[in-house]
């Protein structure tokens, strides 16, 4: 029977090669004769491309496959291929970008405190960081580069993927109103904002309207209105609040995954911890939204275990 080959490039979204072992199954789709079902596998560190060669296909118009590529740290992606014979066949999809497990991170690499960007660490040294609950306790009077290094992996990546989604364009720059944080948690930031914000939103282009139903107030605020990005993905959600005493205004800024993004023939959602949005997910979902030249990538890279 005839046979054909397929080359396939095969990266994480930071365009880096996929460490431990590849799965590819090749199973013909209905009603396309002339294949067989097909597992190869690839252990090969540091490679990115591969060649999978000996594909049975049907002679002429070839056999049409829906290949799945499976590795223990990310999730599955498939797609479907046609393969035609003597020949070496181009991907459908090239490259073909793997999104991460959150469970499958077991910490990050992050910039340097100095090697942030100016806006960045103003605004970790500006800090006034409160006990809003007990798992805020450990941050307590810190500043700075003490507290970026207390944040810890889950805290810090949801810090860095906040501020790049705040810093772009999709999201007007509202950054540039962030005040000093109060509270920094694995799926939000409660800080203080410029009073001029809320109008700055009311006004954008790239904001709407939203409830505020699944947000609750720090102690003696009370909950006003609330604005989402208006991305298709990974949404910027700013939830505003006021102190009933003295008007001070601050907000709750979180990033959720909205309907989720369909990758592979998968829909990803936003994989919770302790009913939480998992601040890595997010990180894959930011990328996702432009992964040729990544302009919402947070800087920081993941151990896997």
């Amino acid at each position: 029977m005839p046979t054909g080959s397929l080359r396939l490039q095969i990266i994480d979204l930071l365009d880096c090669a996929i460490d431990g072992k590849l799965t590819i199954n090749f199973e013909p789709a209905a009603n396309s004769p002339g294949g067989t079902l097909m597992v190869v596998s690839f252990s090969a560190p540091g490679e990115t491309d591969f060649i999978v060669e000996n594909l049975l296909c049907r002679g002429g118009p070839g056999t049409l496959y829906r290949v799945v590529i499976t590795t223990g740290n990310f999730r599955p992606y498939s797609f479907f291929q046609l393969i035609q014979e003597e020949r070496l066949n181009n991907p459908s999809e090239s490259p073909v970008w793997m999104v991460v497990k959150p469970k499958r991170v077991s910490d990050i690499t992050a910039p340097a405190f100095a090697a942030l960007s100016s806006p960045l660490s103003t605004f970790l040294n500006a800090a006034t960081m409160q006990e809003a609950s007990v798992e805020d306790r450990d941050l307590v009077g810190l500043q700075g580069e003490a507290l970026y290094a207390g944040l810890g992996p889950l805290r810090k990546a949801c810090l860095l993927n906040v501020f790049t989604k705040a810093s772009h364009a999709s999201s007007d720059g509202c950054f540039s109103f962030f005040g000093s944080p109060r509270v920094l948690r694995q799926d939000r930031c409660f800080c203080s904002v410029d009073p001029l914000m809320p109008e700055f939103l009311r006004q954008s282009a790239k904001f709407k309207s939203a409830p505020n139903t699944l947000h609750q107030p720090l102690s003696n605020f009370r909950l006003e209105d609330s604005f989402k990005s208006r991305d298709a993905h990974a949404n910027l959600q700013v939830t505003f609040m006021r102190h009933k005493q003295t008007g001070a205004l601050c907000a709750d800024v979180d990033i959720d995954e909205s309907s989720g993004i369909e990758h592979g023939f998968e829909v990803i959602r936003n994989a919770l911890i302790d009913g939480r949005t998992n601040p890595y997910l997010i990180r894959e979902l930011m990328i996702l939204s432009d992964p040729v030249e990544k302009v919402l990538a947070p800087g920081y890279q993941f151990f896997l275990s």
